[in-house]
């Protein structure tokens, strides 16, 4: 409260009051804004580069994702395209096989052994991508090689006549025709459109 002087009847203000009211009404100076607006612009320098780099980090990690992937679905195409190319071409001996033994007797059949292309199928069991190929296609693929090999070795040994070791041969032919290709026609040509999509062309 302010003091009354009983003798002049005036009001005296406390100084110590007047200096603190005085003092609550100075501006910021110069020095002191230009050291505030230091501090916003580094803080926000700093938020904005923060920010930058995990932006970049996330787009590249995107990006590798997808080139990973890429990859990976070229690897599968090209892999369960060159095994569907060699099962057709094993189809092909397997069929010349029939027709060269016909009439041939039994002690001479051996002349005519068929060998299968088994390279693909064989570097199958090197590659990472061998795992990701769809079960059917590889479980397809494993019968036909074992049960051809089978088939062949008991006409061999005449544990089989040659027609009727002719005829199991050309029913995994047809089977394999009609059912085991398509299959992997159907596989590869969904690997393909999907590399398209993002403009990668397969051969």
């Amino acid at each position: 409260m302010p003091a009354r002087d009983p003798l002049t009847n005036t009001v005296h203000i406390n100084e110590t009051t007047q200096h603190q009211k005085t003092k609550k009404a100075i501006p910021l100076e110069q020095g002191e804004i230009s050291n505030l607006s230091f501090w916003v612009s580094q803080i926000s320098m700093i938020i904005a580069t923060v920010l930058g780099v995990y932006l970049a980090a996330q787009q590249g990690l995107q990006q590798a994702v997808l080139f990973e992937q890429i990859q990976s679905d070229k690897n599968n195409y090209y892999l369960r395209k060159s095994l569907q190319q060699e099962l057709s071409d094993n189809l092909v001996l397997i069929q010349d096989f029939t027709e060269q033994i016909k009439g041939v007797g039994a002690h001479n059949v051996k002349r005519h052994a068929i060998v299968l292309d088994t390279f693909v199928w064989e570097s199958m069991k090197f590659s990472p991508a061998t795992l990701e190929t769809p079960p059917a296609l590889l479980s397809e693929s494993r019968k036909f090689y074992r049960e051809v090999n089978d088939i062949h070795n008991k006409i061999l040994s005449s544990f089989y006549s040659i027609p009727y070791g002719s005829k199991l041969l050309l029913a995994q032919v047809e089977h394999m025709k009609t059912v085991v290709l398509p299959m992997f026609e159907a596989d590869t040509g969904q690997l393909k459109q999907t590399l398209a999509q993002q403009d990668v062309e397969v051969e």
